[in-house]
Protein backbone atom coordinates (compact mmCIF):
# COMPACT_ATOMS: atom_id res chain seq x y z
CA UNK A 1 0.00 0.00 0.00
CA UNK A 2 1.21 3.50 -0.79
CA UNK A 3 0.49 6.50 1.40
CA UNK A 4 -0.17 9.82 -0.33
CA UNK A 5 1.43 11.69 2.59
CA UNK A 6 4.82 10.19 1.70
CA UNK A 7 5.01 12.55 -1.29
CA UNK A 8 5.54 15.47 1.08
CA UNK A 9 7.02 13.94 4.21
CA UNK A 10 10.03 12.20 2.68
CA UNK A 11 12.96 14.40 1.76
CA UNK A 12 16.30 13.57 0.20
CA UNK A 13 17.86 10.72 2.12
CA UNK A 14 21.20 10.33 0.39
CA UNK A 15 23.71 7.52 0.05
CA UNK A 16 24.24 7.15 3.79
CA UNK A 17 20.68 5.90 4.28
CA UNK A 18 20.91 3.57 1.28
CA UNK A 19 23.71 1.76 3.06
CA UNK A 20 22.05 1.87 6.49
CA UNK A 21 19.26 -0.53 5.58
CA UNK A 22 21.64 -3.42 6.06
CA UNK A 23 22.28 -4.67 2.53
CA UNK A 24 24.48 -3.67 -0.35
CA UNK A 25 22.21 -2.77 -3.26
CA UNK A 26 23.14 -3.28 -6.85
CA UNK A 27 22.16 -0.26 -8.90
CA UNK A 28 18.48 -0.55 -9.70
CA UNK A 29 18.24 -4.03 -8.23
CA UNK A 30 16.74 -5.95 -5.35
CA UNK A 31 18.69 -7.19 -2.32
CA UNK A 32 18.05 -9.62 0.50
CA UNK A 33 17.33 -8.04 3.88
CA UNK A 34 18.97 -9.57 6.96
CA UNK A 35 15.70 -9.19 8.87
CA UNK A 36 13.80 -12.30 9.92
CA UNK A 37 10.21 -12.78 11.01
CA UNK A 38 8.78 -10.16 8.66
CA UNK A 39 5.98 -11.36 6.41
CA UNK A 40 2.55 -10.83 4.88
CA UNK A 41 0.98 -7.45 4.19
CA UNK A 42 3.33 -4.49 4.62
CA UNK A 43 2.80 -0.71 4.65
CA UNK A 44 5.20 2.23 4.93
CA UNK A 45 4.63 5.82 6.04
CA UNK A 46 8.14 6.88 5.03
CA UNK A 47 11.56 5.41 4.29
CA UNK A 48 12.09 5.12 8.05
CA UNK A 49 8.67 3.93 9.20
CA UNK A 50 7.00 0.70 8.03
CA UNK A 51 4.83 -2.06 9.50
CA UNK A 52 4.37 -5.71 8.52
CA UNK A 53 3.20 -8.90 10.13
CA UNK A 54 5.90 -10.41 12.34
CA UNK A 55 6.89 -13.66 13.99
CA UNK A 56 5.28 -12.63 17.29
CA UNK A 57 2.50 -10.50 15.86
CA UNK A 58 3.80 -7.37 14.10
CA UNK A 59 7.15 -6.05 12.95
CA UNK A 60 8.19 -2.38 12.71
CA UNK A 61 10.95 -0.73 10.66
CA UNK A 62 12.38 2.39 12.34
CA UNK A 63 15.01 3.31 9.75
CA UNK A 64 17.79 1.10 11.11
CA UNK A 65 16.19 -2.25 11.92
CA UNK A 66 13.03 -4.28 12.35
CA UNK A 67 11.57 -4.75 15.84
CA UNK A 68 9.00 -7.36 16.80
CA UNK A 69 5.87 -6.35 18.74
CA UNK A 70 3.54 -8.83 20.39
CA UNK A 71 0.07 -9.37 19.00
CA UNK A 72 -2.86 -8.65 21.32
CA UNK A 73 -4.61 -11.73 22.70
CA UNK A 74 -7.23 -13.10 20.35
CA UNK A 75 -5.76 -11.61 17.18
CA UNK A 76 -7.15 -13.34 14.10
CA UNK A 77 -5.79 -13.38 10.56
CA UNK A 78 -4.71 -9.94 9.43
CA UNK A 79 -5.05 -9.32 5.69
CA UNK A 80 -3.94 -5.69 5.32
CA UNK A 81 -1.97 -3.01 7.18
CA UNK A 82 -1.96 0.80 6.96
CA UNK A 83 0.90 2.82 8.49
CA UNK A 84 -0.05 6.41 9.38
CA UNK A 85 3.01 7.51 11.30
CA UNK A 86 4.71 6.91 14.62
CA UNK A 87 1.59 6.63 16.76
CA UNK A 88 -1.01 5.33 14.36
CA UNK A 89 -1.18 2.10 12.38
CA UNK A 90 -4.05 -0.23 11.57
CA UNK A 91 -4.38 -3.92 10.67
CA UNK A 92 -7.61 -5.51 9.45
CA UNK A 93 -8.81 -9.04 8.80
CA UNK A 94 -11.05 -11.60 10.43
CA UNK A 95 -11.25 -13.93 13.41
CA UNK A 96 -12.97 -17.27 13.87
CA UNK A 97 -15.34 -17.17 16.83
CA UNK A 98 -17.04 -20.55 16.56
CA UNK A 99 -18.03 -23.29 14.21
CA UNK A 100 -18.20 -21.75 10.74
CA UNK A 101 -18.44 -18.27 12.22
CA UNK A 102 -15.96 -15.68 11.00
CA UNK A 103 -16.24 -12.02 11.94
CA UNK A 104 -14.25 -8.96 10.98
CA UNK A 105 -11.46 -7.70 13.20
CA UNK A 106 -9.46 -4.48 13.44
CA UNK A 107 -6.25 -3.93 15.41
CA UNK A 108 -4.67 -0.54 16.21
CA UNK A 109 -1.15 0.67 17.12
CA UNK A 110 -1.19 3.73 19.39
CA UNK A 111 2.56 4.28 19.62
CA UNK A 112 3.01 1.88 22.53
CA UNK A 113 1.14 -1.35 21.85
CA UNK A 114 -1.31 -3.07 19.53
CA UNK A 115 -4.90 -3.58 20.70
CA UNK A 116 -8.07 -5.02 19.19
CA UNK A 117 -10.81 -2.52 18.42
CA UNK A 118 -14.07 -3.26 20.24
CA UNK A 119 -17.72 -2.58 19.39
CA UNK A 120 -17.34 -2.84 15.64
CA UNK A 121 -20.56 -2.02 13.77
CA UNK A 122 -20.73 -5.30 11.80
CA UNK A 123 -20.94 -8.71 13.45
CA UNK A 124 -22.45 -10.69 10.57
CA UNK A 125 -21.44 -14.28 10.08
CA UNK A 126 -18.56 -14.60 7.57
CA UNK A 127 -17.84 -10.86 7.67
CA UNK A 128 -14.19 -9.97 7.01
CA UNK A 129 -12.01 -7.04 6.03
CA UNK A 130 -9.30 -7.28 3.40
CA UNK A 131 -8.10 -3.71 2.81
CA UNK A 132 -7.34 -0.57 4.82
CA UNK A 133 -5.96 2.92 4.15
CA UNK A 134 -5.26 5.73 6.61
CA UNK A 135 -5.22 9.42 5.72
CA UNK A 136 -4.95 10.72 9.28
CA UNK A 137 -5.73 9.58 12.84
CA UNK A 138 -9.32 10.69 12.25
CA UNK A 139 -9.82 9.44 8.69
CA UNK A 140 -9.34 5.73 8.08
CA UNK A 141 -11.16 3.51 5.56
CA UNK A 142 -11.44 -0.29 5.56
CA UNK A 143 -13.19 -2.56 3.05
CA UNK A 144 -14.26 -6.18 2.80
CA UNK A 145 -17.49 -8.15 2.90
CA UNK A 146 -20.35 -8.46 5.38
CA UNK A 147 -20.70 -12.07 4.26
CA UNK A 148 -22.95 -11.24 1.31
CA UNK A 149 -22.12 -7.79 -0.06
CA UNK A 150 -19.25 -5.32 -0.23
CA UNK A 151 -18.52 -3.61 3.09
CA UNK A 152 -17.00 -0.18 3.78
CA UNK A 153 -16.05 0.92 7.30
CA UNK A 154 -14.87 4.39 8.37
CA UNK A 155 -13.00 5.57 11.47
CA UNK A 156 -13.51 9.24 12.45
CA UNK A 157 -10.95 9.38 15.25
CA UNK A 158 -13.36 8.08 17.87
CA UNK A 159 -15.23 5.05 16.55
CA UNK A 160 -15.79 2.85 13.51
CA UNK A 161 -19.05 3.04 11.58
CA UNK A 162 -20.43 1.22 8.57
CA UNK A 163 -20.82 3.39 5.49
CA UNK A 164 -23.67 2.78 3.08
CA UNK A 165 -22.25 2.34 -0.42
CA UNK A 166 -23.80 1.47 -3.79
CA UNK A 167 -23.72 -2.22 -4.68
CA UNK A 168 -23.95 -3.57 -8.25
CA UNK A 169 -25.88 -6.56 -6.87
CA UNK A 170 -28.15 -4.68 -4.49
CA UNK A 171 -31.53 -6.38 -4.13
CA UNK A 172 -30.38 -9.64 -5.66
CA UNK A 173 -29.34 -13.03 -4.37
CA UNK A 174 -25.89 -12.62 -5.90
CA UNK A 175 -23.10 -11.31 -3.73
CA UNK A 176 -20.27 -8.83 -4.00
CA UNK A 177 -17.05 -8.15 -2.14
CA UNK A 178 -14.44 -5.41 -1.88
CA UNK A 179 -10.83 -6.51 -1.68
CA UNK A 180 -8.60 -3.41 -1.53
CA UNK A 181 -8.68 0.33 -0.89
CA UNK A 182 -6.29 3.26 -1.40
CA UNK A 183 -6.60 6.99 -0.72
CA UNK A 184 -4.78 10.02 -2.12
CA UNK A 185 -6.76 12.58 -0.15
CA UNK A 186 -9.98 12.94 1.83
CA UNK A 187 -11.81 13.55 -1.44
CA UNK A 188 -10.15 10.84 -3.52
CA UNK A 189 -10.52 7.28 -2.24
CA UNK A 190 -10.71 4.14 -4.40
CA UNK A 191 -11.89 0.61 -3.55
CA UNK A 192 -11.97 -2.38 -5.90
CA UNK A 193 -13.77 -5.70 -5.83
CA UNK A 194 -16.00 -8.13 -7.71
CA UNK A 195 -19.68 -8.96 -7.94
CA UNK A 196 -21.18 -12.34 -8.84
CA UNK A 197 -23.27 -13.14 -11.89
CA UNK A 198 -25.66 -16.03 -12.61
CA UNK A 199 -23.72 -19.23 -13.35
CA UNK A 200 -21.87 -20.07 -15.44
CA UNK A 201 -20.90 -16.43 -16.00
CA UNK A 202 -17.75 -15.31 -14.17
CA UNK A 203 -17.55 -12.57 -11.56
CA UNK A 204 -17.29 -8.99 -12.79
CA UNK A 205 -14.81 -6.38 -11.61
CA UNK A 206 -16.07 -3.10 -10.15
CA UNK A 207 -14.65 -0.03 -8.43
CA UNK A 208 -16.03 2.43 -5.90
CA UNK A 209 -14.83 6.03 -5.76
CA UNK A 210 -15.31 8.45 -2.87
CA UNK A 211 -15.22 12.13 -3.87
CA UNK A 212 -15.42 13.55 -0.37
CA UNK A 213 -19.21 13.57 -0.31
CA UNK A 214 -20.43 10.19 -1.56
CA UNK A 215 -19.33 6.82 -2.94
CA UNK A 216 -20.04 6.04 -6.60
CA UNK A 217 -19.75 2.84 -8.64
CA UNK A 218 -17.21 3.17 -11.45
CA UNK A 219 -17.30 0.56 -14.22
CA UNK A 220 -14.07 -1.34 -14.78
CA UNK A 221 -12.83 -3.09 -17.90
CA UNK A 222 -13.72 -6.78 -17.84
CA UNK A 223 -11.36 -9.65 -18.57
CA UNK A 224 -13.47 -11.59 -21.06
CA UNK A 225 -13.58 -14.64 -18.80
CA UNK A 226 -15.86 -17.44 -19.93
CA UNK A 227 -17.04 -19.22 -16.79
CA UNK A 228 -17.09 -18.74 -13.05
CA UNK A 229 -13.98 -20.95 -12.78
CA UNK A 230 -12.13 -18.22 -14.64
CA UNK A 231 -13.16 -15.14 -12.64
CA UNK A 232 -10.86 -12.14 -12.11
CA UNK A 233 -9.37 -11.45 -8.66
CA UNK A 234 -8.47 -7.81 -7.83
CA UNK A 235 -5.81 -8.00 -5.12
CA UNK A 236 -4.52 -4.47 -4.61
CA UNK A 237 -5.00 -0.84 -5.66
CA UNK A 238 -2.84 2.28 -5.43
CA UNK A 239 -4.15 5.83 -5.88
CA UNK A 240 -1.34 8.01 -7.25
CA UNK A 241 -3.24 11.00 -8.58
CA UNK A 242 -6.60 12.27 -9.77
CA UNK A 243 -6.21 10.48 -13.11
CA UNK A 244 -3.71 7.84 -12.12
CA UNK A 245 -4.84 4.71 -10.25
CA UNK A 246 -3.63 1.12 -10.65
CA UNK A 247 -5.35 -2.14 -9.76
CA UNK A 248 -3.49 -5.46 -9.92
CA UNK A 249 -4.54 -9.06 -9.44
CA UNK A 250 -5.10 -12.13 -11.52
CA UNK A 251 -7.47 -14.00 -13.75
CA UNK A 252 -7.72 -17.68 -12.94
CA UNK A 253 -7.31 -19.20 -16.37
CA UNK A 254 -9.07 -22.49 -15.58
CA UNK A 255 -6.65 -23.33 -12.78
CA UNK A 256 -3.58 -21.51 -14.13
CA UNK A 257 -3.71 -17.83 -13.11
CA UNK A 258 -2.57 -15.00 -15.35
CA UNK A 259 -1.53 -11.52 -14.23
CA UNK A 260 -4.01 -8.67 -14.45
CA UNK A 261 -3.22 -4.94 -14.33
CA UNK A 262 -5.80 -2.24 -14.89
CA UNK A 263 -5.38 1.56 -15.00
CA UNK A 264 -7.67 4.54 -14.35
CA UNK A 265 -6.73 7.57 -16.44
CA UNK A 266 -9.33 9.95 -15.03
CA UNK A 267 -11.96 8.91 -17.54
CA UNK A 268 -12.05 5.12 -17.77
CA UNK A 269 -10.45 1.91 -16.53
CA UNK A 270 -8.52 -0.13 -19.10
CA UNK A 271 -6.60 -3.40 -18.98
CA UNK A 272 -2.87 -2.94 -19.58
CA UNK A 273 -0.58 -5.67 -20.90
CA UNK A 274 1.68 -7.20 -18.25
CA UNK A 275 4.19 -10.06 -18.05
CA UNK A 276 2.39 -13.40 -17.60
CA UNK A 277 -1.01 -12.02 -18.63
CA UNK A 278 -1.42 -15.07 -20.87
CA UNK A 279 -0.15 -18.64 -20.82
CA UNK A 280 2.43 -19.17 -23.57
CA UNK A 281 1.76 -22.09 -25.86
CA UNK A 282 4.34 -24.82 -25.24
CA UNK A 283 4.41 -28.52 -25.82
CA UNK A 284 6.12 -29.42 -22.56
CA UNK A 285 5.81 -26.57 -20.07
CA UNK A 286 3.39 -24.13 -18.44
CA UNK A 287 4.26 -20.66 -17.20
CA UNK A 288 1.71 -18.46 -15.44
CA UNK A 289 1.58 -15.71 -12.85
CA UNK A 290 -0.46 -13.78 -10.29
CA UNK A 291 -0.10 -10.36 -8.66
CA UNK A 292 -0.82 -9.80 -4.96
CA UNK A 293 0.15 -6.16 -4.31
CA UNK A 294 1.03 -2.84 -5.93
CA UNK A 295 2.81 0.31 -4.75
CA UNK A 296 4.24 3.48 -6.30
CA UNK A 297 6.98 6.06 -5.78
CA UNK A 298 5.78 8.14 -8.75
CA UNK A 299 3.43 7.87 -11.72
CA UNK A 300 6.32 6.45 -13.77
CA UNK A 301 7.71 4.31 -10.96
CA UNK A 302 5.08 1.72 -10.01
CA UNK A 303 5.83 -1.78 -8.72
CA UNK A 304 3.57 -4.83 -8.56
CA UNK A 305 4.46 -8.18 -7.05
CA UNK A 306 3.30 -11.77 -6.69
CA UNK A 307 4.55 -15.01 -8.21
CA UNK A 308 5.10 -16.74 -11.50
CA UNK A 309 4.96 -20.50 -11.74
CA UNK A 310 6.83 -22.77 -14.14
CA UNK A 311 5.94 -26.41 -14.67
CA UNK A 312 7.90 -28.57 -17.08
CA UNK A 313 7.25 -32.16 -18.10
CA UNK A 314 9.32 -34.43 -15.87
CA UNK A 315 9.14 -32.00 -12.92
CA UNK A 316 6.40 -33.25 -10.56
CA UNK A 317 6.14 -30.07 -8.49
CA UNK A 318 7.05 -27.01 -10.53
CA UNK A 319 8.83 -23.88 -9.33
CA UNK A 320 7.34 -20.73 -7.83
CA UNK A 321 9.38 -17.59 -8.55
CA UNK A 322 9.03 -14.19 -6.87
CA UNK A 323 7.43 -11.98 -9.50
CA UNK A 324 8.33 -8.27 -9.46
CA UNK A 325 7.21 -6.05 -12.31
CA UNK A 326 7.84 -2.34 -12.90
CA UNK A 327 5.84 0.37 -14.69
CA UNK A 328 8.07 3.08 -16.13
CA UNK A 329 5.29 5.28 -17.44
CA UNK A 330 5.04 3.39 -20.72
CA UNK A 331 5.00 -0.37 -20.08
CA UNK A 332 5.33 -3.12 -17.51
CA UNK A 333 8.60 -5.09 -17.47
CA UNK A 334 9.74 -7.93 -15.26
CA UNK A 335 12.63 -7.36 -12.84
CA UNK A 336 14.57 -10.57 -12.25
CA UNK A 337 17.23 -9.24 -9.88
CA UNK A 338 15.64 -10.53 -6.65
CA UNK A 339 18.20 -12.86 -4.96
CA UNK A 340 15.74 -15.63 -4.05
CA UNK A 341 16.60 -19.30 -3.59
CA UNK A 342 14.59 -22.52 -3.51
CA UNK A 343 11.53 -23.64 -5.41
CA UNK A 344 8.80 -21.72 -3.57
CA UNK A 345 8.95 -17.94 -3.65
CA UNK A 346 5.93 -15.65 -3.81
CA UNK A 347 5.80 -11.99 -2.83
CA UNK A 348 2.97 -11.40 -0.35
CA UNK A 349 3.25 -7.65 0.11
CA UNK A 350 5.07 -4.63 -1.31
CA UNK A 351 5.23 -1.03 -0.11
CA UNK A 352 6.88 2.33 -0.73
CA UNK A 353 5.87 5.98 -0.47
CA UNK A 354 5.25 8.57 -3.14
CA UNK A 355 8.49 10.47 -3.52
CA UNK A 356 10.28 7.96 -1.30
CA UNK A 357 13.34 5.81 -1.91
CA UNK A 358 13.06 2.40 -0.24
CA UNK A 359 10.74 -0.40 -1.36
CA UNK A 360 10.02 -3.38 0.90
CA UNK A 361 8.71 -6.72 -0.39
CA UNK A 362 7.81 -9.66 1.85
CA UNK A 363 8.42 -13.13 0.42
CA UNK A 364 6.97 -16.50 1.46
CA UNK A 365 10.25 -18.15 0.44
CA UNK A 366 13.93 -17.31 0.92
CA UNK A 367 14.82 -14.61 1.76
CA UNK A 368 11.70 -13.56 3.63
CA UNK A 369 12.28 -9.86 3.00
CA UNK A 370 13.57 -8.00 -0.05
CA UNK A 371 14.58 -4.33 -0.35
CA UNK A 372 15.08 -1.98 -3.27
CA UNK A 373 16.55 1.52 -3.01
Amino acid sequence: MTRRRGWFSVGAVGAAFALSIGSAHAAGGWAASPATGVTGPVSSFSDTDAWALGSSGFAHWNGSGWTQFAAPAGLGTMRAIADDGANNAWAVGAVSSGYRIVTLQIAHWNGTAWSISANLPVSARFAALSGVTALSPSNVWAVGSDGQHGLVEHFDGTSWSQTTVPDPNAGTFYGSTLTAVSARSASDVWAVGTFANPAPAPDSLYALHYDGAAWHVVTMAQTGSLTNSNSPVPSSVVDIGAGDVWMVGSQADFGSPTTLTEHWNGTAWSIVASPFDHIPASANSISDGSLAAVTARASNDVWAAGFDFTFTDGDPSGIYHALLIHWNGTSWTQDTTAPTTGTYNTVLGITSTLGGHVIWATNAGTPGLLTHA
